[in-house]
Formats: structure tokens, sequence, C-alpha cells
């Protein structure tokens, strides 16, 4: 399995919020690393892409990444909050994972067309 489990999908004009569960048997997890698992930085901006794609169809394609931030660890079994606004003016995706009060990880991924 390479996606996590979308609890909860909110969309509000341009902004989106999940409610997301990284379930244990994630293949993501799987050697990185053995004695304490965590979801790698590619995953999320992955996921990103992916839920954007879905539901902002005409975003474009992936042309880069500015202000990437990974301030916590996602582990295995963890409930997080991915909030990604598009900025249409700007061709930005702004995104945010979550884990209750702490931000894990932050970044904007610039578009392309």
């Amino acid at each position: 399995m390479m996606m996590p489990e979308v609890l909860e999908l909110q969309r509000e004009g341009d902004c989106l919020t999940l409610q997301l569960h990284l379930p244990p048997a994630l293949l993501w997890f799987a050697g990185h690393f053995p004695e304490q698992p965590i979801l790698p930085g590619v995953a999320q901006v992955n996921w990103v892409m992916l839920f954007a794609a879905q539901q902002f169809p005409e975003i474009g394609t992936f042309g880069g990444m500015e202000v990437l931030k990974f301030q916590k660890p996602l582990i295995p079994g963890e409930k997080v909050q991915l909030r990604i606004e598009w900025l249409k003016e700007k061709q930005r995706l702004v995104f945010g994972y979550r884990v209750g009060d702490h931000v894990a990880s932050s970044g904007k991924i610039l578009l392309c067309h």
C-alpha cells in the first residue's frame, strides 16, 4: 500500500484539508529506518501532488520546491492533518502536515505547465 487512509477530506475554494491515518503497512515505511520507521519526505511531497491533482486537475506538473521544512518525523499509526492551498496566481501549492498541535512538515511546491 502506497497511500494513507483518508479519514476526512474537506475542500473550501482553493484550500484542501485532509485527515489521514498512516497504516504501519505503508510500503514507504519499509527500510526507512528499520529501528524506527518514518515517512520519507519524498512520500509527503508526492501525496501533496496526488491529492492536489485530484481536487485541482488544472494545477500543472511538479516544477520544484521552496522553503521545505521537516520538523517532526511522521511515524506508523499516526493520524495527521494535511492542508494544501493552491495559489493560482503564483502557480504554487503551499502545504503543511500537522500531528495534533505540532507542525511536522511544510513547504511550497512550484508548478509548471
